[in-house]
């Protein structure tokens, strides 16, 4: 069968999705991807995909959304595509109609997170969630990946009927990359690189730079733990378009010394591996955050909201704390209970690679994956 994949950016495929796509060639089936022109759709391409471009912007730019349909609708005639699997909630709704419009029969929507989340005000659901309930007769299958998404999901529903609602175990962690060992060497280079001094706890962030990642209120509870003890230095990895204001809310309070926003990093499991916390206080449209699942693998206690996804992966008051969505108060306290206990952080750091062990490596959920999407 011909497949293609469309994602609005080839980040989302080069980085979670190749051990799939991979997986289906080797099932027999022949791979196509369309997605936003990219050093990532490079990647792809290098990685012996087929790619094509959409034109398809971070926007709701009606003339670009057209364009980009009749684009994909273009890709799929010419390339005979059979089935389609659309990731993402712009890609879902340019992509269903597209498909629709080339009068292709199977599509699926691999929601990594459905637009209508509980963090957002009413209007804001409401609108969301009418435009998926639209889509709902264009749509073959539905995956999801936590709690929230299925319930909702089934109830409406909003694929074609309720069984054709699918929960899968998220996209895994590779294990053999994400592992609780730390060499020395690393922690003292990492220490040496940003001036962190050795009796310092790390606790880490790494998150798109946008404020519903919880961002904001990290940096301030960060600063606010500063204030009152020098045993911890708080860093935050990513980029995005409030890394400057978060850099000056740094430099403003003079905290340089203890709270570094460090941009973009190519050394993740390194970070993830020297850190001693991980922290998403996230209130975006999660799936399940692999960024928490590899702080699991690492051995790392994880505080987190109560909010859909994260709290499908962390196991409040076992593998880490969930705390509520846009205060930096309760984070920073559970922050803090943690580097005041060095048992309760080892013991929910081992609970969190148990848990990563039995219900989330890679190899187990790309399996399900692709027997899903068959």
């Amino acid at each position: 069968m011909r497949i293609m994949h469309l994602s609005r950016a080839a980040e989302t495929l080069r980085w979670f999705l190749i051990p799939v796509m991979k997986a289906q060639v080797e099932r027999g089936h022949e791979i196509v991807i369309c997605t936003g022109d990219s050093p990532d759709a490079e990647a792809l391409r290098e990685a012996g995909f087929e790619v094509f471009t959409h034109g398809m912007q971070r926007s709701l730019n009606p003339g670009r959304a057209l364009s980009a349909i009749a684009t994909i609708r273009r890709v799929i005639r010419e390339q005979r595509i059979q089935a389609g699997v659309c990731h993402n909630s712009l890609a879902g709704v340019v992509g269903r109609i597209g498909a629709s419009l080339a009068g292709r029969p199977r599509f699926v929507y691999f929601a990594h997170g459905l637009a209508c989340g509980p963090a957002q005000g009413a209007l804001n659901w409401m609108v969301r969630f009418q435009v998926e309930r639209s889509l709902a007769p264009l749509t073959d299958a539905l995956i999801v990946m936590n709690d929230y998404d299925e319930r909702l999901g089934r109830r409406t529903p909003l694929a074609k009927d309720a069984s054709r609602v699918f929960r899968i175990p998220g996209m895994g962690v590779d294990l053999d990359r994400f592992t609780t060992e730390m060499p020395r060497e690393d922690r003292a280079r990492l220490e040496q690189e940003l001036a962190i001094a050795p009796d310092r706890k790390i606790v880490l962030s790494v998150a798109r730079l946008i404020p519903e990642k919880g961002v904001t209120q990290f940096v301030e509870a960060a600063l606010d733990l500063g204030r009152r003890r020098r045993d911890a230095c708080f860093l935050l990895a990513g980029t995005g378009p409030l890394l400057e204001r978060l850099r000056s809310m740094v430099a403003e309070a003079r905290a340089e010394d203890h709270v570094k926003v460090l941009g973009w990093r190519n050394d993740i499991q390194t970070l993830m591996k020297c850190a001693d916390i991980f922290a998403l206080p996230s209130y975006y449209m999660e799936g399940l955050p692999v960024s928490i699942l590899e702080a699991m693998a690492c051995g790392k206690p994880v505080v987190s909201t109560h909010h859909k996804g994260c709290e499908d992966a962390v196991t409040d008051g076992a593998t880490g704390f969930l705390v509520p969505s846009r205060q930096s108060g309760p984070l920073a306290d559970r922050i803090a209970a943690l580097l005041d206990d060095e048992r309760l952080r080892l013991g929910m750091g081992r609970a969190g690679r148990q848990r990563v062990e039995r219900e989330f490596q890679m190899a187990e959920c790309t399996r399900i994956i692709v027997e899903t999407l068959e």
